[in-house]
């Protein structure tokens, strides 16, 4: 794992992809912190990060898209694959790389914390719980590129892909809010999720007639509960939705709360996109 984190490092800062994120992430702050601290005299540095948290629609596709699109694409995956290094060691020294350019960014915008303490008292606990809760909320953004980029041999498309991922996740709770109490809504976003699990199934089976039967199947037993016992629908989207309000924890580290359950919450998610990522290098590697 050691030996594929450096090498992802030095690719990082060999090619100007890690000096044009740490420079792009740094400046874009820097000028929230100038409008909303030094031109407004405001104090309170968090409210910064929750208006640049839309810059991750850029920045998790620039870290991504090329960690194992490009492998697959060059080749070069299969000397990874046939390499001495586990499949894990491979996933987790890649997305440890990219996490690390994404917090020597975050370290360097530390300066702006500390020059507001010269004019007068800060909200430490409120700084270090959005630093906390913006490099948690960064690095699930990141497992979730990382995953994309390894179905696909493409890092335009891995890239457009990430920063579809990364919106709706942003925007999950508000699209489905608009709709939630309504059961028909509930239904058709359970469909949703039928399609795509059929998806996923045919992706592992390449079996088109497995698939079809797999989606009819679910089909109906949608069909059949919201006839038979509608109430299941009431707000069922919504509570789906809850499982990836990234943005609510997020929040939370915001207000200064140290949320351990959150904490726990942001861990978990990224341990289940690794694993994932995980599983379909493996399929490709048995096939």
């Amino acid at each position: 794992m050691k030996a594929i984190y450096k090498r992802e490092i030095k690719m990082y800062f060999s090619s100007m992809i890690g000096y044009v994120f740490i420079a792009f992430f740094v400046l874009i702050t820097a000028v929230y912190f100038s409008l909303q601290n030094i031109l407004s005299l405001s104090p309170d540095f968090q409210y910064v990060f929750s208006s640049v948290i839309m810059m991750f629609l850029i920045l998790a596709p620039m870290l991504t898209m090329r960690l194992l699109s490009e492998e697959k694409k060059q080749k070069t995956d299969q000397m990874l694959l046939t390499s001495p290094v586990s499949i894990p060691a491979i996933v987790l020294g890649k997305y440890l790389a990219a996490v690390t350019v994404f917090l020597i960014s975050l370290v360097i915008t530390g300066i702006f914390p500390i020059i507001l303490s010269f004019f007068g008292t800060v909200a430490l606990a409120q700084i270090l719980g959005s630093y906390i809760g913006f490099f948690l909320l960064g690095s699930a953004f990141i497992a979730v590129g990382l995953w994309i980029s390894s179905i696909t041999d493409n890092q335009i498309v891995s890239a457009v892909a990430t920063f579809v991922a990364v919106f709706l996740l942003l925007m999950v709770e508000t699209i489905v809010s608009a709709a939630s109490g309504s059961e028909s809504f509930s239904l058709m976003f359970a469909g949703v999720i039928a399609l795509l699990i059929a998806l996923y199934v045919y992706y592992n089976t390449k079996n088109t007639e497995v698939s079809i039967t797999v989606f009819i199947i679910e089909a109906a037993v949608l069909l059949v509960l919201y006839f038979v016992k509608r109430s299941i629908f009431t707000g069922l989207a919504g509570k789906f939705a809850m499982m990836f309000a990234v943005l609510t924890r997020f929040n939370s580290f915001a207000m200064g709360l140290l949320d351990i359950s959150s904490i726990v919450y942001f861990i978990s998610f990224i341990a289940v996109f690794l694993y994932f990522t995980i599983r379909v290098i493996e399929k490709r590697r048995w096939s």
